[in-house]
């Protein structure tokens, strides 16, 4: 696909889509464009942007939309917006959803829910009309591992108020993705029970190591900070993973599944 067909959907809290909306977004457009927004009232907090070149007569198609919403709500609400006509969004068309350190944050069955309906991309709500579909999710989250220096990030988590543990108040709240999936294996299993045929994934070690993470970036990365901690380093990458889950119905996008899932394993 070329960038300008490439529509952008981002998700997150409403305050935080107020935030972007009216600080970053107005700021964005590149050099020689200019940028063009609209605000829906009838979806919540929701905004779509689109920039055209200077004198042209007429804007782009919006490419770039933000949505407000909270994520422990059913996801179905989410793709209500998300399908509304002025986002537009078409489950037919390959997408990509991707989470950098928001699954660890949902209580867990939340997580789930959402998980399956990403999967079945809200299929499920119209059985009789069959696409070919291919949905990716690209997960970014820290796995405590069951160990010392996980226990550790859980208590920080802990002291916030955040977890599922008891707290100094008495009361248990329900644990979050981070407490029941503390593993790798148990993220990539948690994928295939969610619906998605295929998942792969890696600590974050082996993404530095073995060329997910290239050589260039290393490069960029190591110019940024200077490091003299390489064990503290190593410890830390090997609490966060990346997960690519992949669900596709049909023969049209099999191979592109096969592909996009053979790096990493």
């Amino acid at each position: 696909f070329e960038e300008n067909q490439v529509d952008w959907f981002e998700v997150d809290h409403p305050f935080v889509i107020e935030q972007k909306a009216h600080t970053w977004l107005c700021n964005s457009a590149p050099a020689g464009y200019k940028y063009n927004s609209e605000m829906n009232v009838a979806t919540g907090v929701s905004y779509r942007a689109s920039f055209s070149s200077q004198g042209a007569s007429d804007a782009n198609d919006s490419t770039y939309h933000l949505i407000g919403h909270d994520l422990r709500s059913p996801p179905s609400s989410l793709f209500e917006k998300l399908s509304d006509p002025f986002h537009g969004y078409d489950r037919s068309i390959p997408t990509i959803f991707v989470m950098e350190c928001v699954i660890m944050y949902l209580p867990d069955e939340a997580s789930r829910n959402l998980l399956r309906y990403l999967a079945g991309n809200g299929a499920e709500a119209d059985q009789s009309n069959q696409v070919d579909s291919f949905v990716t999710i690209a997960m970014y989250d820290p796995i405590p591992n069951n160990d010392r220096f996980g226990q550790v990030m859980l208590n920080n988590l802990q002291k916030r108020g955040i977890t599922g543990q008891t707290h100094e108040d008495g009361e248990r709240h329900e644990q979050l993705s981070l407490e029941r999936t503390p593993t790798l294996s148990d993220h990539l299993a948690k994928l295939n029970k969610s619906g998605f045929d295929v998942a792969v994934g890696c600590h974050m070690m082996d993404a530095y190591d073995y060329g997910i993470v290239s050589i260039d970036d290393r490069r960029r990365a190591a110019r940024c900070e200077m490091l003299d901690e390489l064990e503290e380093f190593v410890l830390l990458m090997r609490h966060y993973c990346l997960c690519v889950g992949v669900h596709s119905t049909g023969d049209r996008y099999k191979a592109a599944a096969a592909t996009l899932c053979s790096d990493g394993k």
